[in-house]
């Protein structure tokens, strides 16, 4: 007998049959791990832009979600030259973005002395050319004045037909800006007292015409009086950091260019698409009949109870239909 068939059946043999059964359990043990695909190779990520190189929206949520240009700072309002134009870029917030304007989201009027004189009776008494009355003992409510309504030059003395206006409105101010301010921030414009042509006393009639339409769209004849306007629409979106956008820019352009040559009045005397009336102008011309009051008495251009007293200038509206 050979020594390999002694071998092959010895204890070694035995032996080495065993290992081998062990490493075929091993083996069906390890099969389905190294089945599985290889984890795919992580790709080299490219690094994101740091928040000092391209703030986001909710940094400034201050100053309506727009980052500040370091680049071209803008000049303040008014000494802004024509050569150097106000730097106020254009949104870059879709309008779809922002959500529906809500009158309601922008308080007003609010007693922010607690003295009972809210927001609109602060206006009323501050822009009055006499000394008001009161309708209450508390003298908390306007009952009489003198205002002359800046977009018209029309004098009232009965606050119900005022309206106090933001110059700057506030639909405008929320689709350039403002819907990504806060409540408190909304508040303070909707009541701002600082600057004397943020709010003010017009003819009810004449703030609806306006509505919510920009300086680019609502303007006077008379370019001094667009001068004024524009200036001051200018200087409140500065200060409230609105931004303007590509036709407003090219309307303020212009407009200030108009102004350098014939320079800026010191108020706003019409935006109504005309100049205002003359104390001094002259009757209508027979058959020039806008409005025939078959009611009340003539006032302007309009009709207005018999007892009242008119302090318009002459317009188009005729007592009787004209022979």
């Amino acid at each position: 007998m050979s020594p390999c068939r002694v071998a092959a059946s010895g204890p070694r043999a035995q032996a080495r049959r065993a290992w081998l059964w062990l490493l075929l359990v091993l083996a069906s043990c390890r099969a389905p791990v190294e089945s599985r695909p290889p984890r795919p190779p992580v790709e080299p990520v490219a690094a994101a832009p740091s928040r000092a190189a391209a703030p986001s929206r909710a940094d400034h949520a201050d100053d309506g979600g727009r980052a500040p240009d370091a680049e071209s700072p803008r000049p303040s309002p008014p000494d802004i030259a024509i050569a150097d134009p106000p730097s106020i870029t254009t949104p870059s917030r879709p309008p779809t973005a922002s959500p529906p304007y809500d009158r309601g989201q922008w308080p007003h009027w609010i007693d922010a002395d607690g003295d009972c004189q809210d927001t609109r009776t602060e206006v009323l008494i501050a822009e009055s050319e006499i000394a008001v009355e009161f309708s209450d003992a508390r003298r908390c409510h306007v009952a009489r004045g003198r205002w002359r309504c800046p977009y018209t030059d029309r004098v009232v003395t009965d606050p119900v037909e005022l309206d106090v206006d933001h110059l700057v409105p506030l639909a405008y101010v929320h689709a350039h800006g403002g819907a990504g301010w806060d409540r408190a921030r909304r508040t303070a414009y909707a009541n701002a007292l600082e600057d004397p042509d943020h709010l003010q006393a017009v003819l009810a009639r004449a703030n609806r015409a306006k509505g919510s339409r920009s300086f680019a769209q609502w303007l006077p004849e008379e370019p001094g009086t667009r001068c004024a306007y524009v200036e001051a629409w200018l200087r409140i979106s500065e200060r409230w950091g609105l931004v303007l956008d590509a036709d407003e820019q090219r309307a303020a352009q212009a407009d200030l260019a108009v102004c350098r040559d014939r320079g800026v009045p010191e108020r706003v005397r019409d935006v109504g698409g005309r100049s205002p009336a003359s104390a001094d102008a002259p009757a209508p011309a027979p058959g020039s009949c806008c409005r025939v009051c078959t009611r009340g008495k003539p006032c302007g251009d309009a009709c207005i109870a018999a007892d009242r007293t008119c302090h318009a200038a002459p317009g188009c509206a005729c007592a009787r239909t004209p022979q």
